[in-house]
């Protein structure tokens, strides 16, 4: 039996501030006052097991078992009320059984139910089964008190994700969407990691409507593909690009990368490796995120939902950016006039990346090996430089820009990507972008604030107060304030 999967105690805003009011009031003797409302208590619980499923299941232990154990469950109720202590019960000697209750209730109305042929048998010719039902919990064995086979050492990390939660507390009995068992299909699988850094690399995925929770309206419930549709549908993309060069038809790959968004970003925003492996594991599963247009489309998905107009209004946005940066930077006397008026000319473009980083700076300074803040996004290869050599000895693990005065190189740490035509090089930022929010990636420090302001200027993803650093908070203002004037 594999190791078992590191998980993670779920949190986000509203429960950081809840819990920051019971020890303001502990340290008053009103801990008693302090209480979670119902509704972020099943927010808890919902996106705790919810996350615990895809873990579990892009895990190499996720082969054998589908769900977690009940010592699982109780080693996570155990933390849950270390990490929130108002939830505890008064009993000493297991102050975790409510929580662990609710946790193991809710992981019994996400089991898949399992059909039984009746009384009746099957008449003519035999049907054919398109899935098999292993959807059985071999890891449930045992009893509240731990007796259960396996490990009882597990690792409980901490997880921030705000978006989820949002999505989660408007459909509380719909049911969540974890790993297909189809992904991925490699022999070395081992797992995707958790997000390592605010909401700047996490994304809000795009709503859907889907009115009550008790009786959902019958053409939602149909416009949700079942969790076995959706294992259908990475099938079908597998096959695809099951030939070493395969060039699949982009409008196919499209619809089918809509039909199984919500399986697969619960496979990749379930991060258990880390962050270094996580771009090679994706590409292993998804090579059809080697197009740069199908990365683009996955932003479009995230941020812009079913805006199919995100693509283009984004670029536009960009482009005004742009030419806001050439009277910004002569502002900051960082850029010296004349500029390039072609805010699409390569020049300008590679004059921007190399003042973004000083126009909007971090206070941590790039690592020796890389040289300059900028290095982070753009790279020019000077004649003679292998761009491989390069890669293996770069120091971060981001997408970054090579460039050789005619081609473009899309890298992610040290795998080379796709190349990108020279007539849209000056898209270089939003590319990288792109590839940031599919793979959920960190930004690395000592580009972060530009990335940042990008991301809520030009993306027009929003970043939360609780994510937002000082170095950001002054870098947007005073861009603001400069075109206030």
């Amino acid at each position: 039996m594999p190791d078992p999967p590191e998980y993670v105690v779920y949190t986000d805003s509203e429960l950081d501030m809840v819990r920051s009011q019971y020890f303001a009031l502990l340290h008053s003797g009103k801990k008693k006052d302090c209480k979670m409302s119902k509704e972020l208590c099943c927010r808890l619980v919902r996106n705790t097991v919810t996350s615990m499923v895809a873990i579990l299941r892009a895990s190499p232990m996720g082969k054998e078992v589908r769900y977690p154990s009940k010592l699982e469950m109780r080693a996570m109720s155990q933390k849950i009320v270390d990490y929130y202590p108002m939830l505890r019960d008064a009993d000493t000697h297991m102050p975790y059984l409510t929580i662990y209750t609710k946790l193991y209730k809710r992981l019994q109305n996400m089991k898949s139910p399992r059909k039984r042929q009746g009384s009746m048998p099957q008449r003519g010719r035999p049907r054919k089964t398109l899935f098999s039902s292993d959807d059985t919990d071999n890891g449930t064995e045992g009893d509240l008190s731990g007796e259960a086979s396996g490990s009882s050492d597990y690792t409980i990390l901490l997880e921030s994700n705000d978006d989820l939660s949002e999505d989660n507390s408007n459909a509380e009995k719909e049911s969540q969407l974890p790993l297909p068992s189809t992904v991925p299909t490699t022999s070395n699988n081992t797992t995707l990691a958790l997000p390592l850094l605010s909401k700047s690399a996490s994304c809000s995925v795009p709503r859907a409507d889907i009115g009550p929770s008790t009786a959902p309206p019958d053409d939602v419930v149909a416009d949700h593909d079942s969790l076995k549709m959706q294992a259908r549908h990475y099938k079908t993309l597998s096959n695809m690009y099951r030939k070493p060069n395969a060039k699949p038809n982009q409008s196919d790959v499209a619809q089918i990368l809509d039909l199984e968004f919500e399986a697969r970003r619960a496979f990749i925003d379930a991060d258990v490796t880390r962050e270094e492996d996580r771009p090679r594991k994706i590409f292993e599963a998804y090579p059809c995120f080697k197009d740069i247009r199908n990365a683009m489309d996955e932003l479009r998905r995230i941020v812009g939902g079913f805006n199919c107009k995100y693509i283009d209004q984004m670029k536009g946005r960009w482009a005004e950016f742009c030419s806001k940066v050439q009277f910004y930077g002569i502002w900051k006397k960082v850029l010296k006039p004349p500029l390039p008026l072609d805010v699409h000319g390569v020049d300008f473009t590679v004059t921007l990346f190399n003042a973004l980083p000083s126009l909007f700076p971090s206070k941590t300074t790039p690592p020796k090996r890389l040289g300059s803040a900028s290095e982070a996004l753009l790279h020019i290869l000077k004649p003679g430089e292998d761009a491989m050599l390069y890669l293996e000895k770069r120091p971060l693990s981001s997408p970054v820009l090579l460039f050789d005065g005619t081609t473009s190189i899309v890298a992610v740490g040290n795998i080379p990507v796709t190349t990108l035509p020279l007539e849209d090089f000056w898209e270089g930022m939003l590319v990288l972008m792109a590839y940031y929010y599919t793979l959920h990636l960190t930004y690395p420090k000592c580009v972060a604030t530009v990335l940042s302001v990008i991301q809520t200027e030009v993306i027009t993803d929003a970043i939360h107060d609780q994510d937002a650093t000082s170095a950001y908070k002054k870098a947007i203002a005073e861009w603001k304030s400069f075109f206030e004037k």
